[in-house]
């Protein structure tokens, strides 16, 4: 079980770093529905690789349904409608409650293990990553919402749709690059989140994580020690 789990949270780490790359050139490329399901399958894998149980594994499921089928209807809609608005803010708000229930499931595993073993700082590096797709996503749908949310301050940039995505990184790593700035009070407090959430996460939790893995090792190689003397002290 422990090598499942050590194998199925790399590849979650994998996917993840995969995905973060290639989004710009998927949401540029793929049409919208393909590109809902495969980021719905990432992070339905992203629970499943944590083994939390049946019943989680289906409630995620069922979101990554309700994503997809949304982002269908709204492929079918009117862009300048208001049930096309409507579906599509239904549609990221499900999203982003699928990467948080994700996040909630792949932190309570790091949290409950007995061993901080490498399997749950790739899961811990896995959650930071989710972070930034989560509010990726909340800010997709407060610019669906309120055009205008965020101001585009490059030439080379589509003014009217602006890679939030890409600023959501940006702003969880403070980076900070200003391409793209937070013009409405909902996104600069939201951006704020981001910032001190990404940065006491990785200064606080992941260095706890990373001293305690680290501790673990030298107790175990204490231990080893310990039982190879008292062997020796056997035989002499």
């Amino acid at each position: 079980m422990a090598s499942r789990r050590l194998r199925g949270c790399r590849f979650l780490l994998a996917s993840l770093m995969v995905l973060l790359v290639l989004f710009p050139a998927l949401e540029d490329m793929a049409k919208p529905i393909l590109l809902i399901a495969i980021v719905a399958s990432v992070f339905v894998a992203g629970v499943v690789v944590v083994n939390p149980g049946r019943s989680r594994v289906r409630n995620a499921v069922t979101l990554a349904v309700i994503q997809v089928v949304l982002t269908g209807v709204a492929v079918a809609l009117n862009e300048n409608s208001l049930a096309y608005v409507f579906t599509v803010g239904v549609g990221l708000a499900t999203t982003a409650v699928l990467i948080v229930y994700s996040i909630y499931c792949v932190l309570r595993y790091v949290l409950q293990a007995i061993h901080i073993t490498r399997d749950q700082i790739y899961a811990g590096i896995c959650v930071y990553l989710m972070l930034g797709f989560a509010f990726g996503c909340v800010y997709y749908l407060i610019n669906i919402l309120a055009p205008g949310c965020f101001a585009v301050n490059s030439p080379k940039l589509a003014a009217n749709s602006p890679d939030l995505m890409y600023f959501s990184f940006v702003t969880l790593a403070t980076l900070g690059y200003g391409d793209i700035t937070p013009a409405a009070k909902a996104a600069r407090a939201l951006a704020e989140l981001e910032a001190l959430a990404g940065m006491l996460y990785m200064a606080v939790f992941m260095a706890r994580l990373v001293s305690q893995h680290s501790a673990g090792g030298e107790l175990a190689a204490t231990d080893k020690s310990r039982n190879l003397a008292a062997l020796d002290n056997r035989k002499g």
